[in-house]
């Protein structure tokens, strides 16, 4: 169980940049990405998966692109133009990074 000093140090565990990418729509999407996405992900099997609304997605993604985590490219897609999700280097790094910082949480 954390404690209110546990919870009030652990901004001294984690950069300015890295707190602000751990909400869940942001772990969960990288997540996806390392784990399922190395062709890609579609938009929309992002929402189905994590079932998160557009109104809620759809800033996260573009706080993902903005910040170098992920990149969004336009494909062709059974024939149709179609947003293809890919995790960056960066991307990746993020996730390795709070993923270890999860399990020294879970650790205790």
């Amino acid at each position: 169980m954390a404690t209110m000093a546990t919870t009030n140090n652990l901004k001294y565990y984690l950069d300015k940049k890295l707190r602000r990418l751990i909400l869940y729509a942001r772990i969960a999407t990288l997540a996806m990405l390392h784990y399922y996405g190395g062709n890609g992900m579609l938009y929309q099997d992002i929402k189905f998966a994590l079932r998160i609304e557009d109104g809620a997605l759809i800033p996260n993604l573009n706080w993902l692109k903005e910040h170098g985590y992920i990149v969004a490219k336009e494909e062709k897609v059974e024939g149709k133009s179609a947003t293809v999700y890919y995790i960056t280097d960066a991307g990746k790094l993020a996730f390795n990074e709070i993923r270890a910082w999860l399990n020294t949480l879970l650790d205790r």
